[in-house]
C-alpha cells in the first residue's frame, strides 16, 4: 500500500488514524497546544532577540507578522481599519518627504526598514487575544527585565572600583542590547509603567517591585532613565488625583515624600549617581563655541546639536533627505570649529533629524504623530498611552531614539500593548 505510487497525503492520514490511534491524537493535540502557545514562545523569542541579537529580532518580527497576517486573513478581521493600524502606517507614508530628494539608496531603505516594525508590530498586538497580552507576555516582560538586570549589576559587584572609576569618566556599566545604556534604561521604565499599572502580581507584591526597580534605575545612573521613570511617576500621580482625589490625594502625598526621600538617599549610599551627577555638571560646562572634543559627553551633544541648528538655518540641510543629514552636519560642523569632524551622523534631537531631513513641515507632521496617542489616552483615560508617549518624547529631545531599531522596539511595543489592553485603575 506504502509503496503504490498513487498513495498521496490524505491517505496517509487515513492509514495513520487507522493503525496508529494514538499517535493521531497526540499530534492533534500538539497542533492545538503549538497554534495556542505559538505568541508566547515568539514573544519569549522576541525579547531574548532584543538582547541578544538584532539580526534575529528583525527575523522574528517578520516570520511573526507573517503568521499574525495569515491569522487575520482566516478569520477576516478587518484589522487594517483600526486607528491604531493607521498610526502606525503614518511612518511610512513620512519617510518619502526625505527619500525623493535622492535616489532609493541604502542608508534610506535601511530607515523605512526601521520604520516598518511600527506596522509590523500593530499587526502582531492586535492579532493576540488581551488575556494573553495580560496573564502571558507582561510577566515574560518582566522576568526580561531581572535577567537584564542581573548583568549590569553583576558586573558593578565583580568591578566595584573599576566601575565608579568609569562613572567619574562618564562611562556606564555594560548591559545588553549592545551595551547601548540609554535604550537599556527605556526598556526599563518601560517595565516600571507595566508595574504599575498592571495587576500582574498582588497589590503590595507589585508596590514592593516597582519600588526595587526604581532604585535601580536611579543606581544605573543613565539620565535618560532618571528623567523618563520620574516622569511616569509624576504623570500617574497627577492622573490617580484627577480619577479619584479622596483615595489618591493621600497616597500621592506619601508617594512623593518617598519619591524625594529615595532620590536624596540614592545620592548619598550609591557611588555610581553621585559620579554621574558630578561628571555631568562638570562635562556641561566643557562645551564652548567653536571648541570640540569627542571626549566628552553632554558637550559633544551641545556641539552637534549647535551645528545641526545652524545647518538649518544656514539652509545647509533643510529638506535635504535622509541620505544628506550626515554630510550636510559634517559642513555645518568643519565651518563651526575650525574645520573639525565629527563621527556622528545625525543630531542627538529627534526633531533636529526630522527637520533636517525632510523640512519643517515634515518635523511638524512626525510631531503630531508622536503625540497622537497622548490625546488617545487622554480622552480614553488610558494613562498608560499618556506616559509612554510622553517618555518618548523626552527621549527624544537628547536623542534620535527613532532612528534606531532598538528605539523603535521600545516606543511601539508599549504603546501597541498599552493601547489594546490599557486601562487605569489606583491600586
Amino acid at each position: 500500500m506504502l509503496s503504490d505510487p498513487k498513495f498521496n497525503g490524505k491517505q496517509l492520514k487515513k492509514f495513520i488514524r487507522l493503525f496508529f490511534p494514538e499517535y493521531s491524537v497526540a499530534l492533534k493535540r500538539f497542533k492545538a497546544m503549538l497554534k495556542k502557545n505559538a505568541p508566547i514562545y515568539l514573544f519569549t523569542i522576541l525579547l531574548a532577540a532584543v538582547f541578544l541579537s538584532r539580526a534575529l529580532l528583525s527575523l522574528t518580527l517578520l516570520a511573526w507578522t507573517g503568521f499574525a497576517i495569515w491569522q487575520f486573513i482566516k478569520t477576516k478581521n478587518p484589522f487594517y481599519k483600526t486607528p491604531i493600524f493607521i498610526w502606525s502606517c503614518m511612518p511610512l507614508c513620512f519617510w518619502l518627504l526625505g527619500a525623493w530628494q535622492n535616489s532609493l539608496t541604502g542608508d534610506s531603505i535601511n530607515y523605512l526598514l526601521t520604520l516598518a516594525a511600527y506596522p509590523a508590530t500593530v499587526c502582531i498586538v492586535e492579532s493576540v487575544p488581551v488575556e494573553t497580552i495580560e496573564k502571558k507576555w507582561i510577566p515574560i516582560w518582566l522576568l526580561a527585565t531581572g535577567i537584564g538586570l542581573a548583568y549590569p549589576i553583576g558586573w558593578y559587584l565583580l568591578h566595584f572600583t573599576s566601575s565608579n572609576e568609569a562613572y567619574g569618566s562618564g562611562k556606564s556599566l555594560p548591559t545588553f542590547m549592545d551595551s547601548d545604556h540609554i535604550r537599556f534604561s527605556i526598556f526599563l521604565c518601560s517595565s516600571f509603567l507595566l508595574l504599575l499599572l498592571y495587576p500582574t502580581f498582588k497589590k503590595m507584591t507589585s508596590q514592593i517591585l516597582a519600588s526595587i526597580l526604581f532604585v535601580l534605575i536611579l543606581f544605573l545612573s543613565v539620565r535618560t532613565g532618571w528623567i523618563i521613570v520620574i516622569s511616569i511617576l509624576l504623570i500617574y500621580a497627577i492622573l490617580a488625583i484627577r480619577k479619584n482625589k479622596k483615595i489618591a490625594g493621600k497616597k500621592m502625598a506619601w508617594a512623593l515624600v518617598l519619591l524625594l526621600g529615595m532620590i536624596t538617599l540614592s545620592y548619598f549610599v550609591f557611588p555610581t549617581v553621585h559620579q554621574k551627577i558630578a561628571y555631568s555638571i562638570w562635562d556641561w560646562n566643557q562645551f564652548q563655541p567653536g571648541k570640540y572634543d569627542s571626549n566628552y559627553s553632554d558637550a559633544t551633544r551641545r556641539a552637534v546639536n549647535y551645528s545641526a541648528w545652524n545647518s538649518i538655518k544656514n539652509n545647509f540641510s533643510s529638506n535635504a533627505g535622509w541620505v544628506s543629514v550626515p554630510a550636510a552636519l559634517q559642513k555645518s560642523f568643519s565651518s563651526d570649529f575650525a574645520n573639525q569632524k565629527t563621527e556622528y551622523g545625525w543630531p542627538f534631537n529627534q526633531w533636529l533629524y526630522w527637520w533636517m531631513g525632510s523640512g519643517w513641515w515634515g518635523m511638524l507632521l512626525f510631531t503630531g504623530w508622536l503625540f497622537y496617542p497622548f490625546f488617545v489616552g487622554i480622552r480614553k483615560e488610558n494613562m498608560g498611552l499618556v506616559c509612554w508617549t510622553i517618555a518618548i518624547a523626552l527621549s527624544c529631545i537628547v536623542e534620535s531614539t527613532l532612528n534606531f531599531q532598538f528605539g523603535v522596539f521600545l516606543h511601539v511595543w508599549p504603546i501597541a500593548i498599552l493601547w489594546k489592553c490599557g486601562y487605569f485603575k489606583i491600586r
